[in-house]
């Protein structure tokens, strides 16, 4: 048996429970310092391992960084998902995104800070670039579903330019995610509250009278 404070990679659920340790751990980590400061020694003595152990468990930080931000973001995006299968208009289908998003980013506080720090690499990494292209896909993918219910439930005209719809609502979305990462819990959240109630008052797109 092992000796000693750190381990080096255990079997079946435990190894699974330091893999996503470690992936917990280098959100938090790269977040806070950056991709070109962070490093897998540190990454893997914040994570309770050794040095050498975390090699098998990704192959290089680079590996590591677009498996977290991958898992995190897929997991963030399948909640929103969710949000959007309530019942309601679009206008309350959206805010329903809008509020999970709040809830993702008190789960995944490290979440807006991570996909900033990895943007800023993107030039440098393609793979990141490919991740954050990945993510807007399946952004405007959510956005075009709400927004052709809507028109077939009537709130929007049938020839609402929906490409430019659905661009309108990614870009506020991101713009929300450049906020969190940027600016205080509190102050985020007012931010969302605001548009919601812009949205209460108003509409998401011109119909025909």
């Amino acid at each position: 048996m092992t000796q000693g404070g750190k381990r080096g990679r255990p079997a079946g659920v435990d190894g699974e429970q330091t893999r996503r340790r470690i992936m917990f751990v280098a959100a938090e980590y790269v977040a806070e310092v950056g991709y070109a400061n962070a490093t897998m020694k540190d990454i893997a003595g914040r994570a309770g391992i050794t040095g050498a152990a975390i090699y098998r468990y990704f192959p290089s930080k680079k590996e590591l960084v677009a498996a977290t931000l991958d898992e995190t973001m897929n997991s963030i995006l399948s909640r929103l998902d969710l949000a959007t299968q309530i019942p309601g208009t679009l206008q309350q289908r959206f805010v329903a995104v809008l509020e999970e998003s709040l809830a993702c980013m008190r789960e995944y506080p490290a979440a807006t800070r991570l996909n900033e720090a990895v943007q800023m690499e993107a030039g440098r990494h393609p793979e990141f670039g490919e991740a954050l292209v990945a993510r807007q896909d399946a952004e405007e993918k959510l956005y075009t579903r709400l927004i052709d219910d809507a028109v077939r439930h009537g709130e929007l005209a049938e020839d609402v330019d929906r490409q430019a719809l659905s661009d309108m609502l990614t870009s506020l979305t991101w713009g929300l995610t450049h906020l969190a990462a940027t600016v205080s819990r509190d102050r985020h959240a007012a931010a969302i509250r605001q548009f919601e109630a812009l949205l209460v008052s108003g509409s998401l797109g011109p119909r025909h009278a």
